[in-house]
């Protein structure tokens, strides 16, 4: 509804903006005002000398630099500067909508004017106004103003706001006694409202029902709180938060949000809840902490780049418990589980950047490794005095602390910790990786790069209580060819095979088990496919292999735009490890020699209009899939989208000791998804999605939504339902059903409406 007052300064700016041109009516009269363009026609013209009116009659038309007059009379004083309108004006400005009225008077040289029964049709949005006056000072006033998107007429408007308002020429609105109406029927009154003529301020109201939450109403109220006067300058802006749940009590919030331009933007967030029922949902012994039902949650984030060079970031989340998010604030922990705080100052140069960063979990109900702090050095691939062999290195050195996540008040003491209360733990760490390539081309067809390099890490403290050291040195090749075809029948085929050998011998200050601490992939691996050093990254022990590989690519041209595009891209590797004295000597090395993975990546686009990609990595010792992701997408047409997909995980987790709970060392899960989007007409549409649980062989989660649309205005009803499930600590969750309704404005941005979606 505020948004809506915009366009009603909109019309008052495009009529004032009429007001500061000068006159000529088929030929030039002396008045130009700085108006570049001046041209005009009228069935009839007259000029009075005594009055020094000049007066046109009849098809009446006035063009210049900055808009079109057209009515059935129109007459201009050239003296006093003001011109008087009548009888089916209209007002055209280009980017500025259309401006019509009965009667328009204005004065061009002061500023000053009033419009009677003015219209403006401006994008989107309809303004009517009984009466709206400027002032000098570019203040206008408006006297029953009705804003809408709707099309049809005044008196059937599917919604429309309401009230008398005060613009200040692009900068402000001020609203008082303002009401918004929906289908005729009043539902709200503002007193008083400000707001900023540009960002989408105003009232939310998202009504629905959730088996956890059972009936729920939420209320949100955005405001600006500071904007700067200059152009797209910095801003603050403030929401509040009212919120009702009939199983679970009230809960208030405050977010602000910021850009601040030259010293960064970010946000700010608070959050509390009255919870009635804490322990529903919650009351079973699990990785939980105890549940209040004081509830909270604050959030803070801030970037800014205090030169060109240099970057500040800082992130933070404190909770009341573990399971707040969970509760409250579904689809956010879906995205994060695990809070990311951290504070990091960065300064990039061209060949090096360096920084330091302290980060860790605030609540101990959170694990995690703190770094406290932690300073790094990377220097990129440099040139060593133009001999053609490049340089680079990565250094990092700090605390460290590794913290499990601690939960008390549990009837089972394996749950007291998590993964295990072994995963305390703390050490000073450095690390310094120093590498040399040589990149050779030969035949103008082979790419040979050799490398070698050298990798050494202190740990302050270990299992043992000595400090250790570890060396790692380094000797490889990396090679490849390409071979290319020609467009022959307008295809092109590009086969690049490529094989990497890499010899990386380890050796510790302490035989046998040195029982090193881990944090990160520095000291072990994190995904089965880190063992094997896919991605150029060092491994953390012994490793003897060669990585070989072929990918192939298909090219045909876009029937749209002639481009080259890819109608198959096909990537075969696979790891091998060789025999070495050393593959054997510190746990974790990988202890069986042969071919180990076996991987595949591919794009498939036999039309522009549907894609398929793949990736599938096959544990040769296990005998099966270690990690595998499918996806498909099909645009049947710009009304029609329809995706699926299947991703799944089975290995191994690598961590410094074994979980008390099993299933915690072994990740093995699998998903099958799929859903589309279908608009049947302009006025109705509906989607449906569809998750299942292969391993469980259950579903776990459906829904979608039915959407009705008006010229205006959308509705749209969603829902889901989301299974039963026990997770990795015996907790059993209950089955959730959920329904909300949404309403908004066609004319607005449809992703802002995605905000108040906590589930």
């Amino acid at each position: 509804m505020r948004k809506a007052l915009l366009f009603a300064w909109l019309g008052v700016l495009s009529w004032s903006c009429f007001g500061q041109v000068a006159s000529k009516v088929e030929k030039f009269l002396d008045m130009k005002s700085g108006i570049e363009k001046f041209e005009s026609t009228a069935d009839k013209f007259e000029v009075n000398q005594q009055t020094g009116w000049i007066i046109l009659t009849g098809h009446v038309k006035v063009v210049t630099d900055k808009q079109e007059l057209a009515a059935d009379e129109a007459r201009i004083h050239r003296e006093s500067g003001a011109i008087k309108a009548t009888g089916h004006v209209v007002i055209r400005q280009p980017g500025m909508g259309e401006w019509r009225g009965d009667d328009i008077e204005y004065n061009y040289k002061t500023g000053k004017g009033i419009a009677l029964n003015g219209y403006l049709r401006s994008k989107c949005f309809s303004v009517y106004a009984k009466e709206m006056s400027r002032q000098e000072d570019g203040l206008y006033e408006g006297h029953d103003v009705t804003v809408t998107t709707c099309t049809n007429d005044l008196e059937h408007l599917h919604w429309c706001v309401t009230g008398d308002a005060s613009l200040k020429d692009g900068e402000y609105v001020t609203l008082r006694n303002g009401v918004p109406y929906l289908f005729g029927v009043p539902f709200f009154y503002f007193p008083y409202m400000y707001r900023s003529m540009e960002v989408d301020y105003g009232v939310r109201v998202y009504p629905g029902y959730t088996s956890r939450w059972g009936a729920y109403v939420l209320f949100a109220y955005t405001l600006n709180l500071y904007r700067s006067k200059e152009p797209g300058g910095a801003l603050v802006d403030a929401t509040s938060h009212l919120e009702f749940r009939s199983k679970r009590g009230v809960g208030i919030g405050e977010t602000l949000e910021w850009d601040l331009k030259r010293w960064g933007e970010g946000g700010l967030s608070g959050f509390y809840f009255d919870d009635t029922n804490a322990q529903n949902d919650n009351g079973d012994p699990n990785w939980a902490s105890k549940i209040p039902s004081n509830r909270y949650k604050f959030d803070l984030k801030h970037a800014v780049d205090l030169t060109p060079r240099d970057l500040l970031v800082l992130q933070g989340r404190y909770e009341s418990d573990s399971e707040v998010m969970n509760d409250y604030f579904d689809r956010l922990n879906r995205a994060e589980s695990i809070p990311i705080n951290l504070i990091g100052y960065e300064h990039r140069e061209h060949a090096l950047a360096t920084g330091v960063t302290v980060s860790g979990p605030l609540n101990d109900f959170y694990g995690g490794v703190a770094r406290l702090p932690e300073a790094w050095l990377d220097i990129m691939p440099t040139s060593v005095f133009n001999t053609g062999l490049n340089y680079e290195s990565q250094t990092r050195a700090g605390y460290l602390s590794r913290e499990a996540a601690y939960y008390e008040d549990v009837a089972d003491p394996n749950y007291a910790y998590y993964p295990g209360d072994w995963a305390d733990y703390d050490t000073t760490r450095v690390n310094t990786a120093h590498r040399l390539t040589y990149p050779i081309r030969l035949f103008d067809a082979v790419s040979v790069v050799p490398r070698a390099g050298y990798q050494g890490t202190y740990y302050q403290d270990s299992a043992s209580g000595d400090s250790l050291y570890r060396h790692s040195g380094e000797l490889g090749v990396e090679t490849s060819m390409r071979f290319v075809s020609g467009w022959d029948n307008g295809w092109r085929h590009t086969v690049e095979p490529y094989l990497d050998y890499s010899w990386q011998p380890t050796y510790w200050s302490e035989e046998g088990d040195p029982g090193v601490y881990t944090f990160d992939r520095i000291d072990r691996s994190f995904e089965w496919l880190d063992q094997f050093g896919t991605d150029g990254v060092w491994l953390p022990y012994n490793w003897h292999g060669v990585r070989p590989g072929v990918r192939n690519l298909w090219q045909t041209k876009s029937e749209k735009t002639g481009a080259p595009r890819t109608m198959l891209d096909v990537d075969l590797y696979a790891a091998v490890q060789m025999p070495s004295p050393n593959t054997s000597d510190v746990n974790p090395n990988i202890d069986q020699n042969g071919v180990r993975m076996l991987g595949m990546k591919t794009i498939f686009s036999p039309i522009e209009s549907f894609q398929m990609r793949t990736v599938g990595e096959w544990d040769t010792e296990q005998e099966k899939m270690a990690y595998v992701d499918l996806s498909a997408h099909y645009r049947v047409s710009k009304s029609f989208n329809i995706g699926s997909g299947y991703m799944a995980r089975n290995h191994e987790l690598y961590d410094y000791d074994a979980s008390p709970i099993p299933q915690w060392n072994r990740v093995e899960h699998s998903v099958l998804y799929t859903g589309f989007y279908h608009e049947i007409t302009d006025a109705w549409a509906w989607s449906l999605f569809v998750r299942y649980d292969s391993d469980e062989g259950e579903l776990e989660e459906v829904g979608g939504y039915l959407q009705y649309g008006l010229d205006c205005l959308i509705f749209q009803l969603r829902t889901s339902y989301r299974t039963a499930y026990t997770r990795i600590d015996g907790s059993e969750k209950e089955s959730d059903f959920r329904i909300s309704f949404v309403m908004w404005l066609r004319a607005m941005d449809k992703k802002k409406r995605e905000q108040w979606d906590r589930w």
